[in-house]
């Protein structure tokens, strides 16, 4: 029971901290949306160097945008494979004393005998 007590603790820690990059990387995705549709308009017409120049920096602002939803993703991944660790070291740390309580009794009782 303690172990199920922690292991929700720790799902609602990582589920916050999930949402909180999940709204980070929702507003990247916005940010490159609104890039991919600014580069596809620049794209229409008569190519001059100043639109493939401005088409250059939308292809580059794009690509940052991508790195920035990989490293929130990463980061939450780790964040969450930290806490499941967590969580495991804390249910083991439960159980230890009521397996050394039990294997107490246990020589007690042979004792007795």
């Amino acid at each position: 029971m303690v172990a199920a007590i922690g292991s929700s603790g720790a799902v609602s820690a990582a589920s916050s901290a999930s949402s909180g990059s999940s709204s980070q990387i929702a507003a990247l995705q916005k940010q490159i949306t609104a890039a991919q549709k600014e580069l596809t308009e620049s794209q229409k017409g008569t190519q001059t160097e100043a639109s493939q120049k401005l088409q250059q920096q939308l292809a580059q602002q794009i690509q940052a945008l991508q790195a920035q939803i990989a490293q929130l993703q990463a980061a939450a991944a780790q964040q969450a494979a930290q806490q499941a660790s967590q969580t495991a070291s804390s249910a083991d740390t439960a159980t230890s004393p009521a397996q050394s309580t039990s294997s107490t009794l246990g020589s007690i009782i042979d004792t007795q005998a």
